[in-house]
């Protein structure tokens, strides 16, 4: 270990050291002055609860101040501590693409300067170039054409420069230079964000965005809605990197276009689009605790169809979900993927996704104390997304879409000695939408839409399947003025079949001073959840009389370039009031009752800088302070750190290899109980060689410095472990 620190250290240190005029291949490319004084400011300004394991579907009783921590209902004890929401039963876990980066070998392309924008992940190679921004072409299913273009702020395309939402970039560019098998650890990196999972891979993971709960983030994969039914909440352990193109993260409000859950931001992941020449990507790694990943991928594209199709195998020994166990707990998951591209009447476009995964993993049991070793209990989750999605453009100024999409998700359970381990929970959410996008005048753009759901969820031997739907119509209004302010409004009202109607509204603005580079950007906003299912209709628990949860938020920030082409900031002030929180009410027989009856607060501030001293090497960092407070128990909520910083360093020494860091460190954290919880940091490294035009090396570092800690107490989280792998490209 030693040694391997000695030699990346030292490639640092050359790093450092190149010649800024040498391109990443390490061969000069001669431009004119005027040229080189234009790219370089084009490119500068591119700145870039768990429970024994069944956790997020288990009957979730969320007392404010105990809600992230799930156990199993047999094995909790009221009388001794209120369990959070998650704690009394299990149930079920639960837009237009970017087309491929050009791969370019061995030289790269001129490098050029992007306008100040959100923040994403800076890389050594060179972006494309962004379309001009004539405000007509405005289909928000379809892929963005640069990682400068974003989707999921307006649900239109726009340039990320004139978005006014705090908003967060993964590429597909910084997946591959992590090369983590799972989401997660790339959602890790964002600012804002808090990312929490029971034992290694394939443990419970939840996400906070901004001190909301795990069930105030809305997830979409290609239009598909991820949260469960039964828990409202969705499960990160199984959501493989496969075949994903980029993730767009908004942070604040935003059930004014996406409803329900939606009240601490967005998740939105974008799946690959097919493009050029068929090409197939082979992949295989081992790593310690007997880790095996296979991968495979195979895309191209003509003038009308295009196609992506990806499938991943993922096994581990692993370790005890216990943090005092011996026992070890496996995992695997098998994940394919599909998205089919059809281009018709010259700017119509069809996208067809389909995506499958089944994974099977032991967890341990839940005792008085915590966890505790199971061998015999496991459980596992099947899911299949399926969505297609219409949209195009007629008189070049409206753009009607239509979309239709379902998530079937099956969770089992299985424990051949205790009954509490056997469960059965099918889920199905079915969505239907249209949207209307109208560019009657160039600076102006009028979006409308409508969506209906409806919602089913089981748990066998516990309750029936029960079904409830909501229909919805949003606006929004978009204005750009003096090619500097970019203005946006709008309203929403959703109709549920449970508890009545909601109004929703949400306005934000970003406004752009190229002579001081600066850009000043905000967003106020209400936000609601429905209640989930289990809060609804659970046995002894539920309340089919409850209100729906809401929120109120905003935020203001100040993006500067303050070295040219080099140094980029970008801070944030936010606040969050949540409202009508459903907690478990204790009623005079001693039972509990789901009610409206918690409040909660956060307030903070997210710091990004981005610092990119030559083409070759660029710095990432953010910190996030968050203060949240529980208004009825005068107390921080659990598991929401108030300090969280993070560093990612990524080189390209010589053309042929890359190397990435990333590093996390989380302080001040409390359990549902109120004591306090470990900080800790850690560090991953991850080093690819391309030995051949078509074959690549590389070896991954996770935890490198051997940090022992728990990110959920009583859970077990992994140490030093080494990963090796090969890729294949034909």
């Amino acid at each position: 270990m030693k040694h391997l620190l000695i030699i990346v250290t030292g490639i640092l240190t050359l790093a450092f050291y190149q010649y800024p005029g040498v391109s990443a291949a390490g061969e000069s490319i001669p431009v004119l002055k005027e040229e080189q004084e234009t790219n370089d400011r084009i490119l500068t300004k591119w700145a870039e609860r768990p429970d024994n394991q069944a956790t997020q579907e288990k009957l979730i009783i969320r007392i404010l101040g105990k809600e992230e921590i799930p156990e199993v209902i047999e094995e909790a004890y009221p009388a001794d501590e209120f369990k959070s929401i998650e704690t009394i039963q299990k149930q079920p876990d639960n837009v237009k693409n970017i087309p491929e980066e050009l791969e370019v070998y061995p030289l790269p392309p001129v490098e050029k300067k992007i306008p100040l924008s959100h923040t994403t992940i800076p890389s050594p190679e060179t972006s494309k170039d962004p379309p001009p921004n004539d405000g007509k072409d405005r289909q928000c299913e379809d892929v963005n054409d640069t990682e400068d273009t974003v989707i999921t702020p307006t649900r239109t395309k726009q340039l990320s420069k004139n978005v006014g939402s705090s908003l967060s970039i993964i590429t597909q560019k910084d997946i591959e230079n992590s090369k983590a098998p799972l989401l997660l650890d790339v959602l890790r990196q964002a600012p804002g964000i808090e990312v929490t999972r029971t034992q290694g891979i394939g443990g419970t993971t939840s996400l906070f965005i901004r001190g909301a709960s795990a069930a105030h983030t809305l997830v979409f994969v290609d239009g598909v809605q991820m949260n469960s039914p039964t828990s409202g909440v969705f499960n990160f352990a199984n959501l493989s990197t496969d075949n994903i193109e980029r993730v767009e993260i908004l942070r604040g409000p935003q059930s004014t276009l996406y409803g329900s859950e939606a009240i601490g931001g967005v998740v939105n992941i974008i799946t690959k689009k097919g493009a050029g020449d068929n090409k197939v990507t082979l992949g295989t790694e081992y790593g310690m605790r007997d880790t095996y990943r296979e991968t495979v991928n195979v895309s191209g594209g003509k003038e009308n169809f295009d196609y992506s199709v990806g499938g991943s195998y993922l096994k581990t020994l692993g370790i005890s979900a216990a943090s005092s166990g011996s026992e070890k707990d496996g995992y695997k998951n098998l994940t394919g993927s599909a998205r089919l591209g059809w281009n018709f009447l010259d700017n119509g476009r069809v996208d067809t996704t389909i995506r499958g995964s089944h994974s099977d993993f032991e967890y341990d049991a839940f005792g008085i104390a915590g966890p505790v070793d199971d061998p015999d209990r496991r459980q596992t989750t099947d899911e299949i997304l399926f969505s297609t999605k219409v949209s195009k453009t007629f008189f070049g100024i409206w753009t009607p879409s239509f979309l239709v999409s379902v998530n079937d998700t099956e969770l089992k359970g299985f424990d051949s000695t205790d009954e509490s381990g056997e469960f059965l929970i099918p889920t199905r959410v079915w969505r239907v939408e249209h949207q209307s996008d109208f560019s009657l005048l160039d600076f102006d753009t009028v979006t409308i839409g409508y969506e209906y759901e409806a919602l089913e969820g089981e748990n066998e031997g516990t309750f029936d399947k029960q079904t409830f739907r909501n229909n919805a119509v949003f606006l929004q209004n978009q204005i750009e003025l003096f090619e500097s302010l970019n203005w946006t409004a709008g309203l929403r009202y959703d109709d549920y079949s449970t508890f009545g109607n909601n109004l929703t509204y949400r306005t934000t603005a970003s406004y752009n001073i190229e002579e001081i580079s600066t850009r000043f950007h905000g967003s106020w906003g209400k936000g609601f959840r429905a209640p989930s299912i289990n809060e609804l209709f659970f046995p002894f628990f539920g309340n089919p009389d409850l209100n729906p949860e809401e929120s109120k938020g905003w935020d203001f920030g100040v993006e500067k370039e303050i070295l040219k082409d080099k140094l980029t900031m970008d801070v944030t002030y936010f606040e969050n009031d949540f409202t009508n929180l459903i907690t478990a009410a204790i009623q005079p027989d001693g039972s509990y009752l789901a009610e409206n009856a918690a409040r909660a607060e956060s307030q903070g501030i997210e710091t990004i800088l981005t610092y990119r001293p030559f083409t070759i090497l660029s710095f990432t960092g953010t910190y996030t302070y968050t203060e949240t407070r529980d208004r009825e128990k005068k107390q921080q909520l659990p598991r929401r750190p108030e300090n969280r910083a993070t560093i990612g360093i990524n080189t390209n020494p010589i053309a042929k290899l890359n190397i990435n860091v990333t590093g996390i460190m989380v302080r001040d954290r409390i359990d549902s109980n109120g004591t306090k919880m470990d900080n800790y940091w850690t560090v991953n490294q991850a080093t690819r060689y391309d030995v051949t035009k078509f074959m690549a090396a590389y070896v991954r570092f996770e935890n490198l410095f051997d940090y022992d800690y728990e990110e959920v107490t009583g859970f077990g989280s992994l140490g030093f472990t080494a990963y090796g792998g090969v890729e294949f490209k034909f």
